[in-house]
């Protein structure tokens, strides 16, 4: 590194997505490790699978404000499953969301985003808030159930 230079950027520094897997990324640091456990965590109650458990239905890109730091700053929808709530409630593929049920994305601690995603049960609401175009809109999604 030399000064006056920015230090290169990885790309897990810029943007960890929800879908990686900690088993497949064992040389980074644990604190990286830690994020992509959030990550992890944030997308099971996304896209959970077995039976009675609750189910949103999107994955999602999450960036943070460096590699060492779990503290939010943009989270981006990457994908939605057909007919699940997030897809009925109007969410679309490029929304970022800027809170969750009135809790502000960015400066937010992950683990704080992955409580509330982990307390939701069928029947519940999440409130996006998401910037798309110009502007911003409020996304219900009622929680389902698999």
């Amino acid at each position: 590194m030399h000064p006056g230079k920015p230090a290169a950027r990885t790309r897990n520094e810029r943007r960890h997505c929800g879908t990686l897997s900690v088993a497949k990324t064992p040389n980074f640091p644990m604190p990286a490790r830690r994020l992509l456990a959030i990550a992890l965590a944030l997308s099971s109650i996304a896209t959970a699978h077995a039976a009675g458990k609750p189910v949103i239905g999107m994955s999602f890109a999450v960036e943070t404000d460096g590699l060492f730091s779990t503290t939010l700053k943009k989270v981006s929808v990457t994908a939605l499953t057909a007919g699940a709530p997030a897809e009925k409630a109007g969410l679309l593929v490029g929304d970022d969301v800027v809170a969750a049920n009135d809790i502000p994305i960015a400066g937010t601690a992950g683990g704080k985003l992955s409580d509330l995603m982990h307390g939701l049960k069928p029947g519940d609401h999440l409130k996006l808030r998401v910037h798309r175009g110009s502007g911003d809109q409020l996304v219900d999604i009622v929680v389902g159930e698999r």
